[in-house]
């Protein structure tokens, strides 16, 4: 009984190490050393790819390598979710936004904001005659666009040249008539600057699976 004993706590010892390496292994992808095609596979599993005729490679011109493999997602999400650094400026990602909440200055910023949420919704978001008005010194600003035949107004409040989070629920309560399995998304970068998307719920919860920490845009 006496040997019994330590060759129980051996086995006992090198079973809780095996549990161990099995759920470091297994776990999200936040947890692994991954390289930057590996963290995009991530994303294009959760609906979130580049779009043609962009490869992992064009991310490499906004930074190097190095700084996408670090650990985390943000720097992927943001060469993710950008412009080409050059003309058309085509963006990198269809349903995916790197936005800059300081933004507004002149008439045709709303404008944008509103032709993105529609791009990003990929068909789930049909507005048409989109205008807007911005009027930053008289603190007139609204935009304007038509939904199903119905004209709709949406009044901005004006604090200096920040975006009104306010416009987003807008965008939110028309998407979930149209499409309820999908869902505008958000991911806090820690700044003026965040990640906004849309995809399919079942989409969402595999992001959050992988420990990448997007919520419901509200």
């Amino acid at each position: 009984m006496q040997i019994l004993e330590p060759v129980i706590i051996v086995v006992v010892v090198i079973m809780i190490v095996l549990v161990i390496r099995h759920r470091l292994s297994t776990g999200s992808a936040t947890n692994r050393a991954l390289t930057m095609e590996q963290k995009l596979e991530v994303f294009a599993h959760c609906g979130l790819r580049l779009s043609d005729p962009f490869k992992p490679s064009d991310l490499l011109t906004s930074w190097g390598r190095e700084e996408y493999e670090k650990p985390g997602f943000d720097l992927v999400l943001v060469g993710l979710g950008m412009t080409e650094e050059q003309e058309p400026w085509r963006n990198h990602c269809t349903n995916l936004w790197h936005f800059d909440t300081e933004c507004i200055e002149d008439h045709g910023d709303y404008k944008r904001i509103v032709e993105r949420m529609v791009e990003m919704a990929q068909g789930s978001l049909p507005l048409e005659n989109i205008h807007d008005h911005v009027d930053l010194e008289k603190e007139e600003v609204w935009f304007s666009f038509t939904f199903r035949g119905e004209v709709i107004k949406v009044e901005c409040n004006v604090e200096d040249d920040w975006v009104d989070p306010a416009i987003f629920a807008t965008f939110i309560e028309l998407l979930t008539k149209i499409s309820p399995d999908k869902v505008f998304i958000y991911y806090d970068l820690g700044g003026q600057d965040c990640i906004i998307g849309c995809v399919m719920r079942e989409e969402l919860n595999q992001l959050n699976k992988n420990g990448i920490e997007f919520v419901p845009l509200t």
